[in-house]
């Protein structure tokens, strides 16, 4: 059977529309792609306390949470699918996160808006990132039209406060090395390691964040050498902190070399006494030499901070038959 000339044109036309649309489809759902950036607002800060911009991909999120936002508040209207799609992709991520997602959903499509709640929504919305606590991260798609009526609104209700552009600790003024370790936190927050690791060595040199992420994905993988061997790098540099002794500690519990756990939480406690995973490393490092008056006593000061912590409860309980039983 043989198809008319029209015909075929007519399955080309049908054919690249349907292409088309998928592609648009696609673009939507990707508001950083390079088809879409140029259109991006910049985040900018309103007081330091309120941080405004687009809708927050993978690697700005974990941005976001570095710089200490603990409330997002997303302007994104469900009634759109392709929003409604990004809506619960960013409370997922955010709850991995710890950060808590509002929604005060604004129609606005190139600019124009539409629906009846969009001066309402953008008036709750502003209300609710002054009654939230700690850094609000406020947006929409883009981060313009709608993004910018609540940002009015808070500086005509909020003490005439001043809005500027954001000093570059999201996103702008990176330098390669740390747009890489933060690429790789994202990719280590999803448990995809062997990508986080790509990340971490496709920028040279590598730099004390590098070397302890490293350290923690070589743990998650249980190649406990690896591990102790990137947190030593770690723990040699001039910007140590008690995170990079804490994973030297715990790497070699694992390999059982106990004295030298002891030695790098001891270390990580001088850096943080009250650090808790210093704490309970050290505890479990005093228990397995046979130390339990001193394990106990850590255990107990954590559990009186978290008493739902499975792991110092469990050895806590140990600890205790151990010594009901001696009596």
């Amino acid at each position: 059977m043989k198809i008319s000339l029209g015909r075929k044109w007519l399955l080309l036309a049908v054919g690249v529309a349907l292409l088309g649309a998928a592609a648009g489809v696609w673009v939507l759902l990707h508001p950083a792609s390079f088809v879409v950036q140029p259109w991006r607002a910049q985040q900018s800060v309103t007081a330091a306390r309120f941080v405004f911009g687009p809708y927050p991909v993978d690697a700005d999120m974990s941005r976001l949470k570095a710089h200490g936002v603990t409330t997002i508040i997303s302007l994104l209207n469900p009634s759109l699918p392709y929003e409604s799609v990004l809506l619960d992709q960013e409370k997922a991520r955010a709850e991995q996160l710890g950060i808590r997602v509002l929604n005060f959903p604004m129609g606005s499509i190139l600019g124009q808006r539409f629906g009846a709640d969009y001066e309402r929504n953008s008036r709750a919305a502003a209300e609710a990132a002054i009654a939230a606590d700690g850094t609000v991260y406020i947006h929409c798609y883009l981060g313009l039209h709608r993004a910018r009526s609540v940002r009015d609104y808070l500086e005509q209700h909020a003490g005439q406060v001043d809005t500027r552009q954001f000093d570059g600790s999201i996103g702008h003024n990176r330098t390669p090395r740390q747009l890489a370790n933060e690429r790789a936190q994202g990719l280590f927050e999803q448990d995809d390691y062997e990508g986080a690791l790509r990340e971490l060595g496709s920028v040279q040199p590598m730099d004390y964040a590098a070397y302890v992420l490293t350290g923690w994905i070589q743990l998650r993988r249980n190649d406990n050498m690896l591990a102790r061997d990137q947190f030593r790098q770690a723990t040699g540099m001039a910007d140590v902190k008690a995170d990079s002794w804490n994973g030297l500690g715990f790497a070699l519990l694992r390999l059982d070399d106990l004295d030298g756990a002891g030695s790098a939480f001891g270390q990580a406690l001088k850096l943080a006494p009250q650090d808790n995973d210093a704490m309970q490393g050290m505890a479990q490092t005093l228990y397995r030499q046979n130390k339990p008056a001193q394990a106990r006593a850590l255990l107990e000061q954590l559990h009186a901070a978290n008493p739902d912590n499975p792991e110092v409860n469990q050895l806590l309980e140990r600890l205790k038959q151990q010594a009901d039983a001696s009596l």
